[in-house]
């Protein structure tokens, strides 16, 4: 019987603060970030592509949403063929940009996420110990 099942392991979650402890995803937090503005871009060819697709649950690849006693957003994360490290950017304004480079093991049914680089820094590694990516970011 052939496996139907297909495994898309590409995403990672933030909180965000200010260097103050304020949780800047918090729509209630006067100094919080405009996610109407946020953008993110693939990088696909040599190219930056802004992500925008309408029919689907999530159009610019991200979710907000709160975790416990904070919020988080999930990054959709860009797993093109086209590159051994597939780029993201993540655009908060017009000043702002990080940028997430991955590397993915690939199989016939799946994608996962093996490494994986934030503004050139190595920070999480597919491991038997290992979570699911997530990280604090501070603005």
């Amino acid at each position: 019987m052939e496996n139907q099942y297909y495994n898309l392991d590409a995403s990672l979650e933030f909180s965000v603060f200010s260097l103050q402890r304020e949780d800047l995803l918090n729509p209630e937090n006067p100094n919080h970030l405009n996610t109407e503005n946020l953008k993110l871009f693939y990088v696909i060819n040599g190219e930056n592509q802004e992500v925008y697709n309408p029919n689907m649950d999530n159009p610019k690849s991200f979710k907000i949403y709160e975790y416990e006693n904070e919020y988080r957003i999930r990054i959709y994360l860009n797993h093109t063929e086209t590159a051994d490290k597939p780029i993201t950017y993540i655009q908060w304004n017009d000043s702002d940009t990080d940028t997430i480079e991955v590397s993915y093991q690939r199989t016939q049914n799946a994608i996962l996420q093996n490494n994986i680089w934030l503004n050139g820094e190595h920070v999480w590694e597919r491991g038997s110990n290992t979570v699911d990516p997530y990280f604090v970011l501070t603005k």
